[in-house]
């Protein structure tokens, strides 16, 4: 074979490798299969607090992401799969469906007519703070102290209850389907520096099953958050001239409680209270 005759077929076979490697490309492409169309129903569960049956009704799909709306993101699940709301509200409930051509979203509204309040009412904190009514402890050198969140005693290092305070009892219940905090002061309210007469014993402010929020989430040093309404608040927990609306529980036992208001960025007034 002279040299012309080689290159002439070398050449020429190139054109059909890349031809046959073409063909080859366009044949996998279409074995992919055709895309999932995703679609599912929605169902409460019997007997399971707001908790749904998601089951999809998608075509071409053999792996499946839920995302349900409540902030957790998209997470792996299956076909037919639940999910749990704690509080209520309305969610987006999407379906990623995935086939072997591609990926469909579907997404329906799932409207939750009510919070579901037993991670609260099992809740061992929760469980302690209202086993009993509480009051500032008479005997602790230090009852209330007020600071800094890194000091809580950096402004006041603590005293003598004067004797109004002594007699104060706050209650702490769910009546009702709701949380209701009450404050019994038997006849005289210790004044703090933000009511006339300031630092004496004056009128009566009890009050009585007033709305409040328990959460174990906490922002800052704590094990759970009591939240009363309005802020700056009318109503208090402890002392009349709090921060805000915000007191934290510290520590808890069954017969100590510390409970902070403020937040952390806030003056905080830190209590020592004991079980009545």
């Amino acid at each position: 074979m002279n040299r012309i005759s080689f290159l002439t077929r070398r050449y020429f076979y190139i054109p059909l490798i890349m031809a046959s490697l073409f063909s080859g490309c366009q044949e996998n492409e279409g074995e992919l299969g055709e895309a999932a169309k995703a679609s599912f129903k929605v169902t409460p569960v019997t007997g399971k607090t707001n908790t749904y049956l998601l089951e999809s009704t998608s075509e071409n799909a053999f792996r499946y992401q839920w995302d349900i709306g409540a902030g957790q993101g998209l997470r792996a699940g299956k076909a037919i799969d639940t999910a749990y709301f704690l509080k209520k509200g309305t969610y987006e409930v999407k379906l990623y469906a995935h086939g072997s051509g591609g990926y469909d979203v579907a997404t329906q509204q799932v409207t939750v007519a009510n919070d579901d309040l037993s991670p609260i009412l099992n809740n061992e904190i929760f469980k302690k703070l209202t086993a009993h009514p509480w009051k500032l402890d008479p005997n602790s050198t230090a009852p209330i102290i007020v600071g800094t969140e890194g000091n809580p005693a950096q402004y006041f290092q603590g005293g003598a209850l004067a004797d109004c305070q002594k007699d104060d009892v706050y209650t702490f219940a769910f009546v009702n389907n709701d949380f209701k905090a009450s404050y019994n002061a038997n006849g005289a309210t210790f004044n703090a520096g933000n009511i006339s007469p300031n630092y004496s014993c004056s009128t009566d402010r009890s009050y009585n099953n007033v709305s409040f929020t328990f959460s174990t989430t906490v922002a800052g040093a704590g094990l759970a958050t009591i939240t009363l309404p309005e802020n700056p608040p009318s109503k208090f927990i402890g002392v009349t001239d709090v921060s805000s609306n915000n007191y934290r529980i510290i520590s808890i036992s069954d017969t100590e409680m510390v409970l902070r208001s403020g937040k952390a960025n806030e003056t905080v007034h830190q209590f020592r209270f004991i079980a009545q």
